[in-house]
This record gives C-alpha cells, sequence and structure tokens, in this order.
C-alpha cells in the first residue's frame, strides 16, 4: 500500500474529523479509509487516532505524524508543480465567494485568468456562510471582515482593503432630509445587512480624534450588500455600502454620498487556501489576478 497515499488519507481523516467525511474528499470507501489507517497505524507500531463513539482525537504520536505528513506532503506538492507548472498553470480550481462580492469583483477578473492561463478552468461558489476548505473540496475561499484563521495548515494572502460610504439616492435625501451628522442616522431609515452573527447596525464612525458607534434602524435588512444597494437607489433609506460596490451609482449620481468628512473603518479581502497548495500554479495565479499582481 503506497504510504504517500496513506498519508493523505490520514491528513484528511484529521482535518474532517470524520472517516467518513476523509472518504468522500478521497473518493474513496469508507472502509478503504479505515484499512488504511489501520495498516499506517500497524506499520509505525503506535496507534494515531484515539476513537469515541462522539469523536476522534489524535494521540501523541499521531500529532507528530500529522505535522510530519502536512509537511512532506507540502514539499511534495512544491515540487510537482515546480517540474510540471512552473511556467503553465493547469487544471481546475473551485473557489468560495461572496455573492455581492463575486459578481462585482471576483467575476470580472476570472475573464482575466481565463485568457491569460488557457490551461485552468474554474468553478465559482457564489455563497455568504462560511465554506470548510477540506470537506468541501474548495481550493481557495475569499472572503473579508473576519479574524484569519491561526493555523498553520491555512495560509492567508491579502487582495485588497476597502472603504464602505454612507450613502442615499436624491429622491430619499429630497424626502427626508440631509444627514450631517452621525448622530442624524439615528432619525433616518437605515437599510441594514444581516451578517454571520446578526444585523450589523452599528456603524463605526472617525474625524480627526472623534471617534462615533452610532447605532442605525430601519424597516429593510438584507444579507446582501447588492439587494441593499437595489434599495437605496429606489430610496428606501440610507446605507452603509462598500466602495467598491459604488462607483458606477456615484458617478451616475443614482447615488450622493453622504458625511463624506468621516471616514469608517478599513476591511481587507483575503484569499485563504491549504499551506500544501502554496505551491499550486493555478491557486497562485488565481491569487495574483485577484491582487491585480
Amino acid at each position: 500500500m503506497d504510504l504517500l497515499d496513506q498519508m493523505e488519507t490520514f491528513v484528511r481523516v484529521v482535518e474532517t474529523g470524520s472517516l467518513s467525511k476523509a472518504s468522500r474528499v478521497r473518493s474513496l470507501s469508507l472502509a478503504a479509509v479505515s484499512r488504511q489507517l489501520r495498516a499506517l497505524e500497524r506499520d509505525l507500531g503506535r496507534p494515531l487516532i484515539i476513537r469515541s463513539t462522539r469523536r476522534l482525537r489524535l494521540s501523541d504520536a499521531g500529532q507528530r505524524w500529522y505535522e510530519n505528513c502536512v509537511r512532506i506532503l507540502t514539499d511534495l506538492e512544491q515540487a510537482r508543480n515546480e517540474i510540471s507548472t512552473a511556467n503553465n498553470p493547469q487544471g481546475a480550481l473551485t473557489v468560495s465567494a461572496p455573492v455581492s462580492f463575486g459578481q462585482v469583483y471576483v467575476m470580472p477578473r476570472i475573464h482575466t485568468l481565463l485568457a491569460k492561463h488557457p490551461g485552468i478552468s474554474v468553478n465559482v461558489r457564489l455563497e455568504d456562510h462560511l465554506v470548510d476548505l477540506v470537506s468541501e473540496a474548495v481550493d481557495v475561499v475569499v472572503r473579508g471582515g473576519f479574524h484569519l484563521p491561526d493555523s498553520p495548515s491555512l495560509i492567508s494572502r491579502p487582495l485588497l482593503r476597502f472603504r464602505r460610504y454612507v450613502v442615499a439616492a436624491p429622491s430619499y435625501l429630497r424626502n427626508h432630509g440631509t444627514p450631517t451628522d452621525p448622530a442624524q442616522l439615528q432619525q433616518h431609515g437605515c437599510l441594514v445587512q444581516l451578517g454571520a452573527f446578526g444585523p450589523l447596525n452599528e456603524w463605526h464612525f472617525t474625524r480627526g480624534s472623534e471617534i462615533r458607534a452610532i447605532k442605525v434602524n430601519g424597516r429593510l435588512r438584507a444579507t446582501s450588500p447588492a439587494a441593499l444597494l437595489s434599495a437605496t437607489t429606489s430610496g428606501d433609506g440610507i446605507a452603509l455600502l462598500p466602495e467598491w460596490l459604488l462607483a458606477q451609482e456615484i458617478t451616475g449620481r443614482k447615488l450622493k454620498r453622504i458625511l463624506a468628512d468621516w471616514t469608517t473603518p478599513q476591511t481587507s479581502v483575503w484569499a485563504v487556501y491549504r499551506s500544501e497548495s502554496r505551491a499550486a500554479a493555478r491557486i497562485n495565479a488565481f491569487v495574483d489576478v485577484m491582487a491585480g499582481k
């Protein structure tokens, strides 16, 4: 039985936390994954995974073996890519990106990626929920506004930084007036984004040494910034929206930026992928295009 194949299976078992999930990721039967794990433990003479009815837990030997497996598989992938695809990225790439950001920012750059690298094919998943790279067989996750995972098995590369602007339609401002101070937002109908952990209804502003945190309210909330953009241009309220979404609407005067002398916190967008894919030419090509390189 091939040792590298066993190592790959073992890593997938550890990172998915389940033999059945690892079998799906590896396209193997559950029995085959169990045989590989038993064979590996027999050859090493030590138990690697302690099984219980509820979960799997690494033994001390298993933890050391896992760290070595990740390092060896990463080196192998890097060596393979340096030889086979150094100047010609090839293969299928599965990318997960937020719905609005994916439509507005990622998809136009996918055109550039495909034109530049004919050997690459791309599966784009637009979704706002959190994604597990291993169990969902995703190569790269694009996300912004989150704490970077503290894991040696993952790599995070920055793509861009942006701010959000307070905007409203001219028709709304004619009917309701234009706020000149962040506190006045509390007197208006604000359009609020629904985040993974609830409504993002506290808006933060800075001007010089002044710092404001304003709780806003409104009758309409949505998970998608693009949906809030549509409602804002229709005159349904005031919204706090990312600058990458607003260029055409502000230039075309469909929306007006207000409270422009106040700034909002910067948000970073990252590409996150598995450490053993650090040398994968198709992933590096994708990240470089997304970062404008």
